[in-house]
């Protein structure tokens, strides 16, 4: 109808520039909610976590990809439609002219591409959450739930009643109702405070720290353990009787007994601890291990000191109480007795629980933006699947018709359109694998008790793949296995 080869491809490349536009559009709606949900999941020590925000480069940004996505992805496709030959337009569908072979295999690759990137992504991902699920199944050493801990400080001009302040509201706590036992420390398992060497048995004249052996420096009070469920493998536990007239005594915990004790029995011996004092303490007990930096990190050598012989931590220690059931809602009664037994101290309450999900914050956050972008990847993979597969059943109707009527089954038309869709998926996993297999090895790093080549996470990964890219062909396949061979061959 005297249309030129430019004006059809400038109307092309407008109808693509303007889907593109519509999706940036619906994109920034995406980023904008889901930056603000993610920034309130992410872990609080994050650099610069108070920028993350859509902003003006952001939106630039979007505008650029849209466009260079609308140029990039309807430049070729348009190329091809003009150069349609006049001839062979009239007589077929001009639908089914603009269908070269060119495009064809450009969208297959395109296909496959999707694939493999989702592979590549659902592979890291799965590492990821296997990780995180072996993360939570450590043995800590200790039992947090139902634990409440307050972290008290004593101001610095009452530094001098600092033992006093704990010594009178720790037993009152002990009493409350609902309060099973309870303990104080300068630090709650998953943090540590102060870490330095230590000798056994003797302190040498002039003692080379830097050489000699390093353990977790722990001040305590007595019922610590109990709260926090640590179980005591050997000896007796902190007393209120031991206090600074007394001989000095310490805990210690396997690890130490392990590297410092080897087959030997550790009670009524020395340890020299140079925390607060350089005098030897004597060994009264030892208790299990705990994971004192958080569940991916192996047990350290710890070294316990009670509280009514040191000078611990500046002016503050946590307290910590075991409850019957939601440690929650005794807050309000702790609160109370603190201010009762002193009113200037400041106080802050939280969980045991919610202190080790701190810890593992950063590998839940990454866990969560890998399957985010994993679940992303996997249904633009399924979309491109179905989108092919429908367009080349459209594309084929005739032909299926035909074949039909020449005695073809819908069961054998259905299988005929499962396998083109098959050999994408087989192609992109291939290469997908392949990718994954090398890529992985980056979280090497993130990894817990998870190796980056681990077959079942790619087996799963394969199975998951293979069941989407069945899902997305059987809608298409069914449907050409319903054409009426009458109709196709009047179009004929």
């Amino acid at each position: 109808l005297g249309a030129s080869r430019r004006r059809i491809v400038r109307q092309l490349i407008t109808e693509s520039f303007l889907l593109a536009v519509l999706a940036g559009a619906a994109g920034l709606l995406l980023a904008y909610w889901g930056s603000a949900a993610l920034v309130a999941l992410a872990p609080t020590g994050l650099p610069r976590l108070t920028e993350v925000a859509v902003d003006r480069w952001v939106l630039v940004f979007t505008i650029g990809v849209s466009i260079l996505t609308s140029l990039l992805f309807g430049l070729v496709p348009a190329i091809y439609a003009s150069k349609i030959d006049l001839n062979e337009a009239l007589k077929q569908s001009a639908a089914k002219s603009v269908i070269g072979g060119g495009i064809i295999r450009l969208r297959g690759l395109l296909v496959v591409g999707e694939i493999a990137m989702a592979v590549m992504l659902l592979s890291g991902s799965a590492l990821l959450i296997k990780s995180f699920i072996a993360l939570h199944k450590v043995a800590l050493g200790f039992r947090p739930e139902n634990v409440l801990v307050m972290r008290a400080t004593i101001p610095a001009d009452q530094t001098q009643d600092i033992s006093r302040f704990f010594q009178d509201l720790l037993p009152k706590i002990a009493r409350t109702p609902g309060v099973l036992s309870a303990g104080a420390t300068m630090a709650p398992p998953g943090r540590i405070e102060s870490a330095g060497g230590y000798f056994v048995d003797h302190l040498p004249p002039q003692p080379d720290w830097s050489s000699a052996p390093n353990a977790v420096l722990s001040v305590v009070a007595p019922g610590t353990l109990a709260a926090l469920a640590i179980p005591l493998k050997m000896g007796r536990d902190f007393s209120e009787d031991d206090t600074a007239e007394k001989p000095l005594v310490a805990l210690v915990n396997e690890a130490l007994v392990r590297r410092s004790f080897p087959g030997q029995n550790p009670i009524g011996r020395t340890i020299f601890c140079p925390y607060d004092k350089l005098q030897g303490l004597i060994i009264i007990g030892v208790a299990g291990d705990v994971r004192q930096s958080g569940p991916a990190d192996e047990p350290k050598p710890e070294c316990y000191m009670t509280y009514r012989q040191h000078v611990f931590n500046g002016n503050t220690l946590s307290i910590v109480a075991r409850t019957v059931g939601d440690p929650n809602t005794l807050i309000a009664t702790l609160r109370r007795l603190a201010q009762e037994t002193s009113p200037d101290v400041p106080m802050k309450f939280t969980t045991m629980d919610a202190t080790l999900s701190e810890n593992v914050a950063a590998p839940r956050f990454r866990t969560l933006l890998f399957g985010i972008f994993a679940g992303l990847a996997v249904c633009l993979a399924m979309a491109g699947v179905y989108g092919v597969m429908a367009f080349a059943v459209s594309q084929r109707s005739n032909e299926i018709g035909l074949r039909m009527a020449l005695g073809a089954s819908a069961g054998s038309v259905l299988r005929l359109i499962l396998r083109q869709g098959l050999i994408f998926a087989s192609l992109g996993l291939a290469l997908g694998l392949a990718a994954a297999i090398a890529g992985t090895r980056l979280l090497t790093s993130m990894l817990f008790e998870v190796q980056p080549n681990d077959p079942w996470v790619y087996l799963a990964v394969a199975v998951l793949l293979g069941v989407v890219t069945l899902v997305a062909c059987y809608v298409p396949a069914r449907r050409a296995a319903k054409i009426d061979p009458l109709t196709a061959l009047r179009q004929e």
